[in-house]
């Protein structure tokens, strides 16, 4: 289809920030989320071209793959530019540049997207439409395979596991808890002393609803290095993840 790359700017407010006064990882991953569903809707296969097509489908994220070179701070603009690059049976990928007002790269991520019916929270087909509209003039951010296996290995107890119930402000527009929220679980495993995660990669497996119970469990794997699970009580895995600085 060429370039159909969307083109967004966000100024970073003092509410995505942390004490030291630079964006955070969940304030750049939120960007990202705005900046795909309104790339969809320019593109007509968002959540509501679906619903004004009269089908009950929906976007849900199943990986995330994020790597910053630098967080903007509080007062800068950031212009996120993001393509769909294609995809593969039931699965869509879109890719993300994040850069500052002269130009220079921020960052880089790359996503992976299934559609579920609302009503029965299954998958169901990709429209040939969305993978006719894969990007043609710009290449993959991080290559055609970016994503490596994530798993949870860690046999034993983790100690200072945080344990809570999903709360109703945390429910997206899918009626499930957003994505960001895992990331911000996840990343309350690490201690302050490890500094901002700087890279991070997520797999999506389940959804939580509110009110539900959730246990985020984080090992440190190697100095500076974090593996993440955020499961049920009955073990069913929510999200695996890995962070790095």
């Amino acid at each position: 289809m060429g370039d159909n790359a969307g083109i967004y700017a966000w100024a970073v407010r003092t509410y995505e920030c942390g004490p030291d006064g630079a964006a955070t990882m969940a304030s750049v991953c939120n960007w990202l989320q705005e900046s795909a569903s309104l790339n969809a809707e320019a593109l007509e296969f968002s959540k509501t071209n679906f619903e004004a097509a009269g089908e009950n489908i929906s976007w849900v994220l199943t990986r995330l793959k994020v790597r910053m070179e630098r967080f903007p701070r509080w007062g800068e603009t950031v212009t996120i530019v993001t393509f769909p690059r294609g995809g593969r049976k039931i699965v869509a990928w879109r890719d993300f540049l994040l850069k500052a007002s002269d130009g220079s790269v921020l960052g880089r991520a790359t996503s992976e997207w299934m559609l579920i019916d609302l009503a029965s929270r299954k998958v169901v087909a990709i429209p040939e439409g969305v993978f006719a509209a894969a990007n043609t003039e710009r290449e993959a951010v991080f290559g055609e395979e970016p994503f490596a296996k994530l798993r949870w290995d860690c046999r034993e107890s983790v100690p200072d596991a945080l344990e809570f119930r999903a709360r109703r402000g945390d429910i997206d527009l899918n009626g499930h808890v957003n994505n960001v929220h895992y990331v911000e679980w996840m990343l309350e495993g690490r201690p302050e002393g490890a500094g901002p995660c700087r890279e991070l990669d997520v797999v999506f497996k389940s959804e939580t609803l509110a009110g539900e119970a959730v246990r985020v469990e984080s090992v440190e794997t190697e100095p500076g290095v974090f593996c993440h699970r955020v499961y049920a009580p009955d073990g069913r895995d929510h999200a695996i993840g890995r962070s790095a600085g």
